[in-house]
């Protein structure tokens, strides 16, 4: 006993053609009857249209007479009291009639005489209806329980004064339709019937090409059952079997190797378009294709044709031909540069590549790639000119970077020292300075020429407070633009063993960046602490846009930089000059929130 079933509907041919044919029909018949009905109401609101607008000149005319005979009266309350009005309201309402109420009220709205009040109902106006497209026509009509209403403004001495409100009943225009949608249906299933049984005597017409198309599926299947994966048929009637059976049959006879025709067609056309010299060769040496400029450079065309063997076309002694059985009989691609000659030509350098190709570790053919030489080298020579000019202006344009920070400096505290001196004041302070920065200058520009070579250091004792407060007045500049320096210094004395116009270079090139970080201002926030045992920590951070993860391992590389007019040697000769001191500087920073570069250093 079964416990479930599972519905399939698996039809026959005959059947589906059966249900194609019913399908149709039926669909032009609700189609057909829908649209019948939709004229049917159009004509119908045609018939309305005249009735209201034969009412409302009706009205005109008792209104206008009214009107006339009593000129001291308002028009409203004179039409109100008029019973001509009223009867002719009464007459063009009822069961019989186009209308199933009708009233004339004022402007504002105010009734005035009123025929056959509808009962409590929704109403909308009639452009509704007449505006919709006529399925939704029929759908408001089979659904609705509203009324209908027409509305038309009367003018006297070219001002309104009356409307006319002329209702509709939704349920009588349904009714109105409903006997001619019925005969409609009765013609449509009696043309359903017919065309139900034509389809029954003409189907054995229609499904006897599809019947031979089966005998021959049927014998192919015989042809192959000796090769097995031969299709079970399930009745000539199962559309979707025989494709499925023609499908295995046409993969099994034809779909390999039309794919193959076809892959070695378009890779034929590549290689012919390609100003390369390429040859491809199978697992036995032979020529699959080569590309015309590899013929051309080997002896003309028609030499590597297809399926000849590479020893065949160019010779066993030929170089091509030795280094191609080398790498076959090695298992590994090989590379070497050679003269080849074509023709009797002077011979020419060619760099030849013998690229193997692997299936199932196997050596499944090879791709020759030949080039010239001398165009290879001239290529390098120029990347490697090219080069070199480029890391010439890097450090041209380096060293100007670097020597304007002193001159800047020298620049400013001479601007001061003449005024000391008009003034009268004290000028060793800033002649201390010049001093210090034209020494600074010199030691900047050896250490460019000695940059790949030992620094020869002069280490002693320097305070980190005093250093960092003389490399602050070095950049007093920077206050000019917005910037506020925040100094926090450890309380206690901390003191570094170090060189000390080294270590002022690398806090100013670091100083320097966070200023230019912050083109619209901000604060520079420069700490001094004690961390660990003997080590004293120096940081500076700044409010800028942050230094991205991506790029963070890159910025002390010589020579890298993210700015526009930048050298990429500040951070870099920053780096160097902590490392040289036995010190570690690190950089951390958060997206949008400002980089904070730390110096460790041996206390001292």
């Amino acid at each position: 006993m079964r416990l479930g079933w599972r519905l399939r509907w698996d039809p026959s041919v005959r059947t589906r053609h059966l249900v194609a044919v019913m399908s149709l029909v039926l669909a032009a018949v609700a189609l057909l009857t829908g649209f019948g009905a939709s004229r049917l109401l159009g004509v119908k609101l045609i018939a309305i249209h005249r009735a209201e607008q034969a009412l409302a000149d009706a009205l005109y005319l008792i209104a206008q007479r009214t009107i006339l005979e009593n000129p001291d009266q308002e028009p409203p309350a004179l039409l109100g009291s008029d019973q001509a009005v009223r009867q002719l309201l009464e007459l063009s309402t009822g069961p019989e009639r186009e209308f199933a109420y009708a009233a004339l009220v004022a402007v504002d709205g105010a009734p005035i005489v009123e025929a056959r009040r509808p009962a409590r109902r929704t109403s909308q106006p009639i452009e509704s209806l007449e505006r919709s497209f006529w399925p939704v026509q029929l759908w408001k009509l089979r659904s609705s329980t509203e009324n209908y209403e027409l509305r038309t403004l009367l003018k006297l001495n070219n001002e309104p004064f009356v409307q006319i409100i002329a209702g509709v009943d939704g349920h009588r225009l349904r009714n109105d339709l409903r006997t001619p949608m019925l005969l409609t249906f009765i013609f449509g299933a009696s043309l359903l019937g017919a065309s139900l049984l034509a389809a029954v005597l003409a189907s054995p017409l229609v499904l006897k090409p599809l019947r031979e198309v089966v005998a021959s599926v049927e014998q192919l299947e015989a042809e192959a059952a000796a090769l097995g994966d031969s299709p079970s048929g399930a009745g000539p009637d199962h559309a979707h079997n025989i494709t499925q059976r023609l499908r295995i049959l046409g993969r099994r006879f034809a779909g390999n190797r039309s794919e193959l025709e076809m892959t070695r067609d378009q890779l034929r056309q590549v290689v012919g378009g390609l100003s390369e010299r390429i040859i491809l060769l199978d697992r036995e040496q032979r020529v699959m294709l080569a590309s015309p400029e590899a013929e051309r450079l080997l002896g003309g065309e028609g030499r590597l044709a297809r399926g000849r063997a590479l020893h065949e076309a160019l010779g066993p002694s030929h170089p091509l031909t030795q280094l191609a059985a080398r790498a076959y009989a090695a298992g590994k691609s090989l590379q070497e540069v050679t003269p080849l000659s074509a023709n009797g030509a002077d011979p020419v350098r060619i760099a030849v590549a013998v690229q193997l190709l692997r299936d199932r570790a196997t050596t499944a053919g090879a791709l020759v790639a030949l080039r010239d030489f001398a165009a290879i080298e001239q290529i390098e020579t120029q990347l490697d000119f090219a080069t070199r000019l480029a890391a010439l202006n890097r450090i041209t344009a380096g060293v100007a970077h670097e020597v304007k920070n002193p001159l800047h400096a020298m620049v400013l505290h001479l601007e001061l020292l003449n005024a000391k001196l008009a003034s009268g004041g004290d000028p060793s302070g800033h002649v201390g300075i010049l001093v210090s920065e034209v020494q600074r200058l010199n030691r900047v520009v050896q250490t460019f020429l000695d940059f790949n070579r030992p620094v020869e250091l002069r280490p002693q004792p320097v305070n980190t407070t005093s250093l960092i407060r003389e490399v602050l007045r070095l950049a007093a500049d920077t206050r000019a633009q917005g910037i506020t320096v925040v100094e926090r210094y450890c309380p206690d004395p901390l003191s570094v063993k170090a060189d000390s116009d080294l270590l002022k270079q690398a806090l100013l090139n670091i100083i320097i960046n966070g200023c230019q970080a912050m083109p619209d201002g901000g604060r520079l926030i420069v700490e001094t602490a004690r961390t660990g045992e003997g080590f004293v920590e120096i940081s500076i951070c700044d409010e800028g846009p942050g230094i991205p993860q991506e790029i963070r391992e890159k910025i002390f590389n010589l020579y890298f930089t993210t700015k526009p007019q930048g050298s990429g040697i500040g951070l870099a000769q920053a780096f160097r000059a902590v490392q040289l001191h036995q010190g570690r500087i690190e950089a951390d920073s958060a997206p949008g929130g400002g980089a904070c570069f730390r110096i460790v250093l041996p206390a001292g």
